[in-house]
């Protein structure tokens, strides 16, 4: 994890809802409007492309990383997003982590790395 992604996951961290989510569920799919972003506390989260003759190899998210984030500049999330162990994840509303962006440009910088 890059040291600017673990500063942004350290204060979004502090703004979320821990949540328990169980292997299996989908957190989201590529296409739909954004919610928030998930920060993995505990557990794996795979980041996939559903879409043909699709190039994007699946990526798995890890304890102290960002699933979603792009989703909040763009308004639709860009991937789906599964659970594959059961995991403890801080879930932060897009507005929260909207206002959070526009506060700090430290954190805004962070993000678009």
């Amino acid at each position: 994890m890059a040291p600017e992604t673990s500063e942004l996951s350290r204060e979004l961290i502090k703004l979320a809802t821990r949540v328990t989510v169980p292997r299996g569920t989908v957190l989201f799919r590529c296409g739909e409007t954004v919610t928030g972003v998930y920060i993995v506390q505990r557990g794996m989260v795979r980041m996939s492309l559903e879409a043909p003759n699709c190039e994007f190899a699946d990526r798995d998210v890890g304890p102290g990383e960002i699933a979603g984030l792009p989703a909040t500049l763009t308004g639709t999330y860009s991937l789906s997003a599964e659970v594959t162990e059961d995991a403890e994840l801080g879930f932060v509303p897009a507005d929260s982590v909207s206002g959070a962006l526009e506060c700090s440009p430290n954190l805004c910088f962070a993000a678009m790395r």
